[in-house]
């Protein structure tokens, strides 16, 4: 009787905190009972219930204390087959808290009361949905995370796509974490960007972290498939910097992993300190980074003179392994030094403007 009582008061509290439109209402209810643990998790370190526009669905809204949502880095994040936003707040809170990244959960599966292929929001409305939570909090561009586990992963290449897409795309997202999930090109967006139908040269300055368990049994989920993803972001000329391969763990192994969650936000939160471009065409700042891959030394040459330069080097992980400044010399070698072999970002900062590249050191 007591364990009932108990159940029936979390689930009295959620309907009552959550304040919503009767279809977000039902869907939000029927995700808290799924997990009423995760549920009041989210209730209880003040993750706010919004409706979409249309209130056909809800996402958790989050950040931290002081200061306004805007002023925040952010993190936009959604869920696995048949999971949740409760899901994804509960994973990502603790992580994101201590490094001050706000959360924004979208629910877009739609339960069991819709059958396939109905039973998730396709890509055009999901952008919707993740366009109104951010226009409400006049969210700027070009410096939020976004992240997709699993199945949300499959389409996370195409929620960065309807980003960067005139006239509705808003560049909200300079960093995207595909978590375990390929782009299939059974898809109908995908099979178009393989047609050529848009180009090639959509993500660029697009900068991508993925994840990958070599325990992953799944064919569009494992790492074979997670490398494919790497070489179709790159076609499209996105710049994929942070590649985690675990070989010990399974599906769901990034989230269980502490160091991999802090990774994916210290490879992001540069990007959130500066708008990162590949080439800052409107200072006609471009650098030339000659030979690229490079096996012992480098040369990075600046094409115009500056006042003042630094850079600094990341891993894949998103570590700073190196940081040089007062530079004068138009142009910057680099020693392979004590690196390993594997991908590399330099982000070099000329006179206050941010250019980021891709390193790459071969044995």
């Amino acid at each position: 009787m007591k364990t009932r009582f108990l159940l029936f008061a979390l689930l009295l509290s959620s309907k009552l905190f959550a304040q919503l439109p009767p279809i977000a209402q039902a869907l939000y209810d029927s995700a808290y009972a799924n997990d009423p643990l995760r549920g009041q998790y989210a209730t209880n370190n003040g993750a706010v219930p919004m409706a979409t526009a249309d209130g056909n669905t809800f996402y958790l809204k989050w950040f931290p204390t002081g200061g306004t949502p805007n002023s925040h880095p952010l993190l936009v994040t959604i869920h696995g087959t048949s999971g949740t936003a409760f899901d994804e707040f509960y994973l990502w809170h603790q992580y994101a808290a201590a490094k001050g990244v706000g959360i924004i959960a979208l629910q877009w599966y739609k339960g069991y009361t819709q059958l396939p292929p109905n039973d998730y929001f396709d890509d055009i409305k999901l952008y919707e949905y993740i366009d109104t939570a951010l226009t409400r909090i006049q969210y700027p561009s070009n410096k939020a995370l976004f992240h997709g586990f699993s199945r949300g992963s499959a389409i996370s290449y195409a929620v960065a796509f309807r980003d960067v897409q005139p006239p509705k795309g808003k560049n909200y997202f300079c960093t995207i974490m595909s978590n375990s999930g390929r782009p299939d090109s059974t898809y109908y967006l995908y099979n178009q960007i393989n047609s050529g139908t848009y180009g090639h040269t959509f993500y660029n300055g697009k900068h991508w972290g993925m994840f990958c368990g070599g325990q992953d049994p799944g064919v569009q989920t494992c790492c074979a498939a997670m490398y494919n993803s790497q070489i179709w972001v790159e076609a499209n000329n996105g710049i994929v910097g942070l590649f985690i391969n675990d070989p010990s763990v399974g599906h769901g192994g990034f989230h269980q992993t502490p160091a991999y969650i802090d990774s994916c936000l210290n490879y992001y939160l540069p990007c959130y300190s500066t708008s990162i471009e590949t080439h800052d065409n409107s200072q006609n700042i471009n650098v030339t980074i000659y030979p690229n891959p490079f096996s012992s030394n480098t040369t990075i040459q600046v094409n115009k003179k500056f006042k003042n330069c630094a850079y600094s080097i990341f891993n894949a992980y998103g570590q700073k392994v190196k940081h040089v400044e007062n530079i004068s010399e138009q142009n910057i070698n680099i020693k392979k030094d004590y690196f390993s072999s594997g991908i590399y970002f330099i982000q070099l900062t000329i006179d206050n403007k941010t250019i980021t590249e891709k390193l790459v050191i071969i044995d």
